[in-house]
């Protein structure tokens, strides 16, 4: 009974404690919060080629769109600052004087003015005109001040408004670049997939080999030629090839979702990425530092900023906004990012073509090997017809030649992206150099070789 007892109450607590933190979990909800999630309408398609992929991309970007946005903000405010401007008006006070002394009363020299001789009204005419004159006196001095503080707010509102026109040029040029963005980032998002999937297919076919290799050691063990460890180290490579087959199809069909995202089509994991067309092998064509330099958004924007500190050094109301020694400053400041810049991205020119160059060579190198082994396999296939190999033997060595094949075709992938990457520095856009480790994802391929 006492362990009942124990147990009820304790079940009651627990009850309790479950029905407070319900209400306060109910009680916390904001009836004010909103959510806005729009269902998307997307378009499917069975199959995308990389002319369709860029269109998309820059189509749906939502980048450019913000980006659209805000230089249209910017122009609005600075229109609103100008209207502003023009429909600010200034103070005014008509200078006058009463005349407040008894020599002035007495003799007002003005006919509208009569001049007085009662002591009592001169009097009291010199004190009542003395207030009047000190309170004329200080509304002058009012207006004074409020036209100093009306013609610095108007300078400040200048100043404001030619900052937001050298903003509004600065967004038109990351307009332009995010475009170039967006395009050199759409091709390196197709190229990889495009990698992948031929590098997947090899995979099937040489586990298709691998599989053979299984059944013919399984025989050989059968009738003594071979041993139990031979088959086990065999079915243990089996076992590798397809784990590694699964780990880069997951990540084959992530960057399919990624891609179908980001260009607005339902995600299908049968969607066929066409190949590239007519990818030309040829030496990589250098510009000359300095053009490329001119041409660059970041220096453009840069020399904005440059104009920029300059019209404020010579327009802005420095007493009343930053001094003169700020002004100095910043102007130095921005001189110097503008010297960073040209050397952070002369490095960046540097780097971009070696990189490219050292594609081109791959590309050459890789075709020389797959001229090599395409030679050796028209060897096997004469000794298969005269019986010297089995026809397992010259499968495997065509699965070889396949490999390479799969080499050069990454090879020339690669070779594809960075060239494009190079010809964008024409236009002014500076990628991001190619991360090392997207090096790997094109070779690996080359970790299963054949035996």
């Amino acid at each position: 009974m006492k362990k009942t007892l124990i147990s009820l109450s304790t079940a009651l607590l627990f009850l309790s404690s479950t029905t407070q933190t319900l209400v306060f979990a109910d009680y916390a909800q904001d009836p004010n919060q909103n959510v806005y999630v729009n269902v998307d309408v997307l378009e499917t398609v069975s199959s995308v080629d990389l002319t369709y992929v860029l269109d998309k991309a820059l189509k749906d970007s939502h980048n450019l769109a913000l980006l659209t946005l805000k230089y249209a903000a910017q122009g609005s405010k600075k229109g609103d600052l100008e209207q502003q401007m023009n429909e600010m008006g200034s103070a005014s006070m008509t200078p006058g004087h009463l005349p407040s002394t008894p020599a002035e009363v007495t003799n007002t020299g003005n006919p509208q003015l009569p001049n007085l001789t009662n002591p009592t009204d001169i009097a009291w005419t010199v004190m009542q005109n003395n207030a009047m004159n000190q309170m004329m006196q200080g509304m002058g001095a009012l207006a004074g001040g409020m036209n100093k503080i009306i013609s610095s707010q108007r300078a400040q509102m200048s100043t404001a408004a030619h900052q937001l026109g050298t903003d509004g040029r600065n967004s038109l040029l990351q307009s332009d670049e995010a475009k170039a963005g967006i395009r050199l980032q759409t091709i390196a998002q197709y190229v990889q997939l495009l990698a992948q999937k031929k590098q997947l297919d090899f995979m099937n076919e040489y586990q298709v080999v691998m599989e053979k290799d299984l059944l013919k050691a399984k025989l050989f063990a059968q009738q003594g030629l071979a041993s139990f460890d031979d088959v086990q180290t065999v079915q243990k490579t089996i076992n590798k090839q397809k784990d590694d087959i699964a780990t880069l199809l997951n990540n084959y069909r992530l960057g399919l979702v990624q891609l179908s995202t980001d260009i607005g089509i339902s995600y299908d994991p049968n969607l066929v990425i066409k190949d590239i067309e007519s990818i030309s092998v040829d030496p990589i064509s250098e510009t000359d530092t300095t053009t490329l330099l001119k041409a660059s958004y970041q220096m453009k924007t840069a020399g904005n900023n440059i104009d920029e500190a300059v019209w404020e050094t010579g327009h802005t109301v420095t007493q009343n906004t930053y001094g003169e020694t700020y002004q100095g400053i910043n102007l130095a400041i921005n001189g110097q990012k503008n010297e960073q810049t040209k050397l952070e991205l002369t490095k960046k020119i540097q780097v971009m073509y070696n990189d490219a160059n050292n594609a081109y060579q791959t590309v050459l190198t890789e075709q020389r090997n797959l001229n090599d082994v395409q030679a050796d396999l028209t060897k096997m296939k004469f000794r298969y017809s005269v019986g010297v190999i089995s026809k397992h033997d010259l499968n495997k060595f065509e699965i070889k030649v396949r490999q390479n094949e799969t080499v050069v075709a990454a090879a020339k992938l690669k070779y594809y992206m960075l060239k494009e990457k190079a010809k964008a520095m024409d236009t002014g856009f500076y990628p991001i150099i190619l991360d090392r480790k997207l090096n790997h994802s094109f070779f690996l391929a080359k970790a299963s070789k054949p035996s």
